[in-house]
């Protein structure tokens, strides 16, 4: 029995390509289940067969056929639709994604090969595209409304109202707090303060008021130094103004006739 090869091709990837031979005998369903197995898709979809020109330019239906199902292609032969030693037919599968392949009769061979099983691929190349393309759906975060000139969200009313309760219930823990003296909460004294009575005559609006008080003030608080200056000690040195010391450092003469501040030797002496 004759063996029919046909060249498949995808119609948009052109590095793509299956070689299968048929029986003359075989049907479309057969070039339908094949064809799919070769380029790794599944027969859950409907495929499309037409016959084409050179050009590759749709023709007359030939028919439909989809998985299991029952249809008129189950059988009809291949060689019913071949009057060309170059035939062309073009397949089209799934209508949702629209695979379209292009079918090429390029030889014809009088006898098969002994104990072949057909169909068979007798060459192919290049890896076909992946039939579902993967959807990835990425989690977003909700967001607030945006006022639309790239400040920052506003917030929602619901969220108003959160945000109101947690600021009153703040409040009512500052009001506890302001109720008890820093003081009292560790347990000291509190502390003494200066205290200063105010005229009531006195305008505190002008900067020489304000001047004068604060001066009264100061006067109010008692400030102390170290008594500085010098009295008499105890000890035998005394201070330079102090009478009669034992060196006479005095204004009076003494035995070695000083008569000056500081013990000079001015006096007169005997040899």
């Amino acid at each position: 029995m004759s063996i029919l090869r046909f060249r498949i091709t995808f119609d948009d990837y052109d590095d793509i390509q299956r070689d299968i031979d048929f029986k003359a005998d075989q049907t479309f369903a057969d070039l339908y289940n094949e064809l799919l197995k070769s380029v790794g898709f599944d027969q859950k979809h409907k495929g499309t067969f037409w016959i084409a020109d050179h050009n590759w330019r749709k023709g007359a239906l030939i028919g439909e056929i989809t998985g299991e199902a029952e249809s008129v292609l189950r059988k009809t032969e291949l060689v019913e639709h071949i009057d060309d030693p170059h035939q062309k037919f073009l397949f089209s599968y799934d209508e949702n994604v629209g695979w379209n392949f292009n079918i090429e009769l390029i030889r014809v061979m009088a006898n098969g090969e002994y104990k072949a099983v057909y169909p068979k691929i007798s060459a192919q190349s290049g890896i076909p595209p992946v039939q579902y393309k993967e959807t990835l759906i990425i989690p977003t975060r909700e967001r607030s409304e945006s006022d639309g000139r790239g400040r920052k969200p506003r917030i929602k009313d619901e969220d108003e109202d959160e945000l109101s309760k947690l600021l009153a219930s703040m409040a009512g823990d500052d009001e506890e707090l302001d109720d008890v003296s820093p003081d009292a909460e560790l347990g000291e004294e509190p502390g003494e303060t200066a205290e200063i009575e105010i005229p009531a005559d006195i305008d505190l609006e002008t900067d020489t008021e304000i001047a004068k008080l604060a001066e009264e003030f100061n006067n109010t608080i008692e400030t102390g130094g170290d008594d500085t200056s010098n009295e008499d000690d105890d000890d035998g040195y005394g201070g330079y103004g102090d009478d009669d010391d034992e060196y006479g450092n005095n204004d009076d003469d003494d035995e070695y006739g000083s008569g000056r501040r500081g013990g000079g030797y001015g006096g007169d002496y005997d040899e």
